[in-house]
């Protein structure tokens, strides 16, 4: 069984309710599917921990619900933890985010140290904190159809979907819609087309 980590910023001041609660939802659903899923909170969200966390993993997913920008990902807005410096740690996995601008230049970083395949966002990922649900929903979909088997290049055209069923039955205001619509445009992949059995096999 593939190993997951999932690294969530849950003390940032302006999204970690919203990581918080995708964390949660991600939580019940790997125990739903008997899926294997560890996670790092704030408090242990550095290049140092994470690297002696993946340190004996041959292939796995990892997931980041944080702030990013085009070179790193950032925990408490300030401390990388993932970046040019420590990509090679992510060969052989499977990467997914929404942290914003990670997709411009990080997701080929990460590509070229090994990582299979990275999904993403390339501009801006924005949360309307007024009905944040389908935020959720939409962040956390594309992980739940790897773990069904979709393969990563199909899941963005799924995500995409997904946005557009919300986008079109948006049940608060405008506000809302114009940021899932900008979410829906920035998401992305990159790196091999695979599923989570091309993880096991590598793993053999």
């Amino acid at each position: 069984m593939v190993n997951s980590i999932l690294a969530f910023d849950n003390e940032d001041s302006d999204l970690g309710v919203f990581f918080t609660e995708c964390s949660e939802d991600l939580v019940s659903h790997f125990n739903h599917v008997n899926a294997n899923l560890s996670t790092l909170d704030s408090s242990k969200l550095n290049s140092i921990i994470v690297e002696a966390t993946l340190e004996d993993l041959n292939t796995f997913i990892f997931l980041v619900y944080s702030h990013g920008s085009e070179i790193e990902l950032l925990a408490n807005g300030i401390v990388p933890f993932v970046n040019a410096e420590n990509a090679n740690n992510f060969s052989n996995s499977f990467f997914y985010t929404c942290s914003c601008h990670a997709g411009k230049s990080l997701a080929n970083t990460l590509i070229d140290k090994g990582c299979l395949s990275f999904i993403g966002y390339n501009n801006t990922f924005g949360v309307w904190d007024f009905n944040r649900p389908p935020f959720i929903e939409c962040a956390n979909f594309g992980i739940k159809l790897f773990l069904k088997g979709i393969a990563s290049a199909d899941i963005v055209l799924r995500m995409k979907e997904k946005y557009s069923e919300h986008i079109d039955n948006y049940n608060n205001d405008i506000f809302g819609s114009v940021i899932l619509l900008s979410n829906r445009r920035a998401l992305m992949h990159v790196g091999d087309n695979i599923t989570i059995d091309d993880l096991d096999y590598q793993k053999l």
